[in-house]
Order: structure tokens, then sequence, then C-alpha cells
């Protein structure tokens, strides 16, 4: 009687195995579910970036230095900015104050307590990209660093798209921001605009005909009343780069008007300043 029972028990798991073998396939969860343990990661204080490419070798790190992270719109841009300053101010082994701090360019100062070689300062520019926004990282090297500079570049891309990552997936939550996507500026080298001199006069003019024709001649002077505004102008709503060069080309009592080569994203630009503020013309 046993035997029989011990028979009939096999007969029952060998079909409850056969049942488990036919159970149909109810697709696969989405990656933004199957991940979601690994964004956690971001919630460690102690989170850097820097071990995310362990495992990586160095043409891996080199492609992932130079894969920025992107947004695209006005609230997940907001998140890289803030979780920028984060990295810069907090994560980084060359973390320190933040020198420049606009909605477009930020840039670290130097640590006076680092050796020479490690007084690394960074600086990160948010840019259009079509329908998205880039966030860059570049750092400033008082010696060559090209040996170990891109595992910095690499750490810092992976700290931002991970938060990204994580907010998309609810581990972390953000409040939504509205126009702060930077767009496309498109320019032209030529100056069609129809400006003749600095007086007051509403609808006057400041460049005259033959300016236009490329003949502007710089004004002479070191005296350059504006100059700083339109700096700040240029990267923090035109995404230029500080290196732009800035040319004041005439000046008056009030006004003083400046030619711009906008390195990165605009060629060319025109400022009329009075004590009002800075107008692009062009």
């Amino acid at each position: 009687m046993r035997y029989i029972y011990r028979i009939f028990s096999v007969i029952i798991f060998l079909q409850l195995a056969g049942c488990s073998l036919s159970i149909p396939d109810f697709g696969t969860l989405e990656p933004s579910e199957t991940n979601n343990q690994d964004f956690n990661k971001v919630l460690d204080e102690n989170y850097t970036g820097y071990k995310d490419d362990d495992e990586l070798d160095s043409s891996s790190i080199d492609r992932g230095a130079e894969s920025f992270a992107q947004c695209s719109n006005s609230t997940e841009c907001s998140l890289l900015w803030d979780t920028a300053k984060v990295w810069l101010t907090e994560k980084s082994f060359y973390k320190s104050k933040l020198k420049t701090d606009t909605r477009n360019y930020l840039e670290t100062e130097v640590d006076p307590r680092r050796r020479k070689a490690d007084k690394i300062t960074f600086e990160v520019t948010r840019l259009p990209n079509g329908k998205t926004n880039v966030i860059k990282i570049n750092a400033n090297c008082p010696k060559n660093c090209k040996s170990y500079i891109k595992k910095e570049y690499y750490a810092f891309n992976s700290f931002l798209k991970n938060h990204l990552l994580a907010y998309k997936n609810g581990i972390i939550g953000y409040a939504q921001v509205e126009d702060e996507m930077q767009r496309d500026i498109k320019s032209s080298d030529n100056l069609d605009i129809d400006i003749g001199d600095l007086s007051s006069k509403s609808g006057s003019s400041i460049l005259n005909e033959d300016e236009l024709l490329g003949k502007i001649e710089v004004t002479q002077t070191k005296s350059k009343r504006y100059i700083g505004k339109v700096a700040e102008s240029l990267i923090d709503e035109h995404s230029c780069h500080k290196q732009s060069e800035i040319n004041l080309v005439k000046k008056s009592r009030k006004r003083e008007l400046y030619e711009v080569n906008c390195i990165k994203e605009v060629k060319r630009m025109i400022f009329d300043c009075s004590p009002d503020g800075c107008e692009v013309l062009q």
C-alpha cells in the first residue's frame, strides 16, 4: 500500500512540474520597472558617480565622458542643473565653491589649499540641442590632466543621468518648473540692421551705411561701462562661452554699442546699451 502511495505521489509531482513548464508568458517588465533598484543609489548620501565606471575599459569611459546628460523639458533641465551644482560643490574630488552661478553657466573657484596639480576647476554649460538641452562639463587644469580627467567627466555625467532616471522612475521628486528650456538661436553673419548714430532720438540708427559694408571702426577707449552686463547676458541668456569676443563699436555719453562673436552658438550679435539695460539688435 505504501508503495502505491509513493507511485501516486511521484505521478502528482510530475504533473505539477509539467504544468509549471506550460505557464503562458505574460511578458517581461519594462526597463523602468526592473531598474528601480539600480537608481536607488542616488538616495545614498555617499553616491558620487565615480564607481559607476569600475567595470568599464578605457574606451568605454572615454565614450561615457563625452555622453553628456540631456533634458527634454523645463523640470528635467532644472533638476539636472541643481544636480550639477551638488556634484561640483559636494561630490567631486575637486569640489569647490561656485565662482559663477547663472541659469546656463557654472564655474568653480580655485581651491588655494590644494597643491598646484589639483587646482582643477570646472565649467558647466547648458546648451540647446534641437528639442533637448545638453549639460556639458569642461575642466581647466594647471597641469596636463588628459590622462585622468575623463573619469571626472564620466562621474559627472553618470551622477546627473542616474538622478534624472531616478526622477523619471518616481524614486526622487522634484517641483514642476516652467519655461526654463534653452532654445536654438538662429543667427547670421550679415549685419542687415538699420542703425546710424548714438543719439537719444527714438528710431535713430547707430551704424552708418559704410559700416554695414564691413568697415566698422572700433571705438578707441578703455572705458566700457556696460561690458559686464553684456558678458553676463551672453552666458546666462545666450549660452555663449565666457571667452567670446566682445568689442565696443561706438560710445556716447549714455549709450554703448557692442559687437559680439559668441563662441559655440551665435556667431555675431549687436547689443544696444543704455541706463535702462541692454537690448539685442541682432
